[in-house]
């Protein structure tokens, strides 16, 4: 076997970095949709899955660990999520707090803090779950029956299909009135739930081959620059890894001066563009382009399908 590492980006936020003593997948993606459902696809085999957050393929990670004997590494309400879904023997599970490490042959991994930006569906999506558990479990009060959640949903989908419109990129401007209304109605902070979901980036040392830094999409407006210092402080990364999305370039540009890697690879977890106003991003361009200015000591790559 190579006594080199190598990193492959398939597709979505599939990395798999492949080592002289294992394979492993971070965030893998094998299913695909077909007219909005999703359709799981043949899975591969690895060593280790490392999960970075409860990201939208999030049932793909079951796939493979539900079809090979690896070992998951994530946060430690992850790793609870996927032990009650599989059932997995305590041994294939790896929970790391932020800034815990593990090792095993030739390979050391550091857990970073991250907080992965979730956006505007997605916090209404897990509104609405919230909800619906309260109905479950006080199904009625003071003897009245709550409403439905089902009736209310025309209401919410015009209130976010609205909220959504003036905002398009949800993190970076006020709020307009219609979120208000889906924050009253849901009784649940949406912008307080836009600001991420929380999870781990990975610091991943291979003896003999270059460091890489996986922050996946937890390099936003909300970013904590006190967590980029210490992240700085532990290593002067080889190559670091950021999901490029959104109309805000200046988080990406300073997570790379605070970082100062050789090599930034950048990258996307869908196409912006085929959404429309809803999918408002800047081209890929922009961000390098911002960081050859900001950063000049850093390569930048587009990191695309296969590649």
């Amino acid at each position: 076997m190579s006594n080199q590492a190598r990193l492959i980006f398939h597709r979505r936020t599939f990395f798999e970095l492949v080592t002289p003593k294992s394979t492993l997948f971070i965030d893998p993606v094998f299913s695909h949709e077909r007219r909005g459902r999703r359709v799981a696809n043949e899975t591969r085999p690895c060593d280790y899955v490392f999960a970075t957050s409860m990201t939208p393929w999030f049932d793909d990670v079951l796939d493979v660990l539900d079809g090979c004997d690896a070992t998951v590494v994530a946060t430690p309400r992850v790793a609870r999520t996927v032990s009650d879904e599989l059932e997995l023997k305590r041994s294939r599970l790896l929970d790391l707090e932020a800034w815990e490490r593990a090792s095993d042959e030739g390979l050391r991994i550091t857990a970073l803090p991250i907080t992965a930006s979730i956006g505007m569906e997605a916090a209404i999506n897990e509104g609405v779950g919230i909800m619906r558990d309260v109905g479950n479990v006080f199904p009625k009060r003071a003897g009245r029956s709550l409403p439905m959640v089902d009736n209310v949903f025309p209401m919410l989908n015009s209130s976010l299909r609205s909220a959504m419109n003036m905002v398009g990129n949800a993190g970076s401007m006020s709020r307009p009135r219609s979120v208000e209304k889906v924050t009253d109605m849901l009784g649940v902070d949406v912008g307080r739930l836009t600001g991420g979901r929380p999870g781990l980036g990975f610091l991943f040392e291979v003896d003999g081959c270059s460091s890489v830094m996986h922050l996946a999409d937890g390099v936003h407006e909300g970013t904590d620059m006190d967590d980029l210092e210490d992240m700085a402080d532990l290593c002067q990364p080889d190559v670091l890894v950021m999901h490029a999305a959104g109309l805000a370039v200046e988080p990406i540009v300073r997570a790379a001066r605070a970082l100062k890697p050789k090599t930034v690879l950048l990258y996307r977890s869908q196409d912006p563009y085929r959404r429309g106003r809803l999918g408002q991003a800047q081209p890929i361009s922009a961000f390098i382009g911002a960081i050859e200015e900001g950063a000049p000591g850093c390569t930048t790559l587009h990191m695309r399908d296969g590649e």
